[in-house]
């Protein structure tokens, strides 16, 4: 299993990319609720909204857990330290990528930041 950041399922619901269909499936990607919550926040009207739900239903869900937030605040904190900013909805998924001990898939660069803070972040390399 792998964790899709918001990127990556924004780059699919725009491309219909035939690679990330492939990638999605058979590398179990999942989203968490924070990722299904930026999506649907882009939703134009109750048809598209709808049509976003399907396409997220093609991903696992990993839930998130309250035991997280504490680890979240401490990512959050040591990102600060080291002068590192990436938004709030970020940490929550690095965090939840890193206690799953999952790779984490995203087409955002800042995660390469956020891993030399972090190291126990994996990133996902998409194959060529």
């Amino acid at each position: 299993m792998i964790l899709a950041d918001t990127s990556v399922v924004i780059d699919f619901l725009r491309t219909a990319d035939a690679k990330l269909r492939h990638l999605i499936v058979t590398n179990s990607a999942a989203v968490c609720g924070v990722t299904r919550a930026e999506v649907l926040h882009g939703a134009r009207d109750p048809l598209h909204r709808q049509r976003l739900v399907i396409a997220l239903n093609m991903f696992h869900s990993l839930s998130i857990p309250d035991t997280l937030w504490d680890r979240a605040g401490d990512n959050l904190a040591a990102l600060r330290t080291a002068g590192v900013t990436v938004p709030f909805a970020d940490v929550i998924i690095t965090t939840l990528a890193i206690k799953n001990d999952v790779e984490l898939w995203a087409h955002d660069t800042q995660f390469v930041l956020v891993q030399q803070v972090l190291p126990r972040l994996k990133l996902f390399q998409e194959p060529p």
